[in-house]
């Protein structure tokens, strides 16, 4: 899969988690210099979210849900994504 095909994919599976939110997935770019291409063995995304279904909820536990619409996406499971940065926002 392409990296543009791959932030669909992430795109498609949190707009299914959260249809009442507002999602944005965007490739990481600040990665460190050393970090080179040709070495990467996955994705790094960032993603925002912002939903009603974050309302009282702590942070962490807004972050877990978000971690777990997307767990069999993880590089850990067989899937494309190395590193993941989530921001929620009720």
């Amino acid at each position: 899969m392409s990296a543009r095909e791959n932030i669909e994919t992430v795109l498609k599976r949190l707009n299914e988690a959260f249809p009442d939110g507002d999602v944005r997935v965007n490739g990481k770019a600040n990665l460190p210099e050393h970090y080179r291409q040709e070495e990467r063995t996955g994705t790094h995304l960032k993603v925002a979210v912002k939903s009603a279904q974050f309302s009282g909820m702590p942070l962490l536990e807004q972050h877990r849900t978000v971690h777990q619409s997307l767990a069999d996406l993880m590089q850990l499971n067989d899937g494309f994504i190395h590193a993941l940065t989530i921001k929620t926002e009720e």
